[in-house]
């Protein structure tokens, strides 16, 4: 049996012209036939009225009026076969907008890290000096997280010494990485690269000198996915000893699939194998999880914070240390010698 995809013929330049003109012919032809049929009309004095018509005289010429309605005819036909054809899109999305100017924007940096993370990071805690801050309330955090994360947090090229195009990362142990960009998810999710995060809390530290500011958070565990069978005893002990346990997955139309299934390209829905073009790859930790935010050359980019702090991570979500003792910590670290 041969399918006829009529949403790509409909779509092919050539052929939706000739649909159109085929439509507008019938369409035509069918209110001749009424109109005579009403007016007691064969269908020969029906054309002959018809012309007597176009050829005459009213505040405008007949033909004028007839290619009129021939437009208008068209546009709906036009209109009617792209609702049909994208299903549950809105009529305004028949447009075909170009992406937007942000999005096809380059965007230069001419600050190093450090400077543009300090500018950023007073537009988000504006109003103390040295010292740290606390914020627990999810709509608060997600508030500033969107304007220290704002986009651009990747740059096309950077101008100048010491610019670089990916100024802000998150560091955590030996395990860093830059910030491409960040969304809020709900009030109490957010979407940090590929990496769905439950803040519980956020502090924004403030140093004596600009390089030096940082913001750490905190974050909740997350429920599985469901789509993998974990050895609970081996959660149980990552659980019980704060350590990073994490789910890979991949989501298409709204639907979880596996990493591997994202790595195939292709993912069992409703039992058939389809293309998942387009899925976008995740994780989510299941245990609690903390990392920092600082500029990529901030002294925490260093040798002996990726020794270290991964120990200094963990006895904070012991309860083992306090805060001040972790700020006492990073206050040891020099300016990093990439720093200009």
């Amino acid at each position: 049996m041969i399918n006829i995809d009529l949403n790509k013929i409909w779509k092919d330049p050539v052929w939706s012209k000739v649909i159109a003109a085929g439509l507008i012919f019938i369409l035509s032809q069918l209110f001749i036939f009424i109109w005579g049929w009403i007016s007691n009309l064969n269908f020969i004095e029906a054309y002959q009225k018809l012309y007597k018509l176009l050829i005459s005289d009213y505040l405008i010429k007949g033909w004028f009026i007839l290619l009129s309605l021939i437009a208008i005819a068209w546009a709906l036909i036009f209109v009617v076969f792209k609702l049909r054809t994208n299903g549950k899109r809105k009529a305004i999305q028949l447009l075909d907008i170009p992406k937007t100017v942000e999005e096809n924007k380059e965007f230069p940096i001419n600050e190093a890290p450090t400077v543009f993370f300090h500018y950023r990071f007073c537009d988000a805690f504006p109003g103390f000096d040295s010292g740290y801050r606390w914020f627990t309330s999810s709509n608060d955090i997600n508030n500033r997280l969107k304007i220290l994360l704002s986009h651009p947090t990747k740059f096309n090229k950077g101008e100048g010494h010491g610019i670089v195009t990916d100024p802000i990362w998150w560091f955590r142990g030996s395990s860093a990485l830059f910030i491409q960009n960040f969304e809020v998810l709900s009030r109490k999710k957010v979407l940090l690269n590929i990496d769905e995060l439950k803040i519980e809390k956020i502090a924004a530290y403030r140093g004596r000198s600009y390089f030096e500011d940082f913001v750490y958070v905190q974050c909740l565990p997350d429920r599985p996915t469901g789509l993998y069978n974990h050895n609970q005893l081996t959660l149980k002990s990552y659980f019980d000893d704060y350590k990073e346990y994490h789910e890979e997955f991949g989501i298409y139309k709204n639907k979880l699939i596996s990493r591997q299934e994202y790595d195939d390209g292709s993912a069992l829905i409703r039992g058939k194998p389809v293309k998942v073009e387009g899925a976008k790859l995740r994780t989510r930790n299941l245990t609690k999880y903390n990392f920092i935010i600082a500029a990529k050359f901030s002294p925490y980019n260093c040798d002996e914070f990726n020794r270290n702090s991964e120990d200094y991570f963990i006895q904070l979500l012991k309860g083992e240390i306090n805060f001040d003792s972790f700020v006492t910590w990073m206050k040891k670290f020099p300016k990093n010698i990439n720093d200009y």
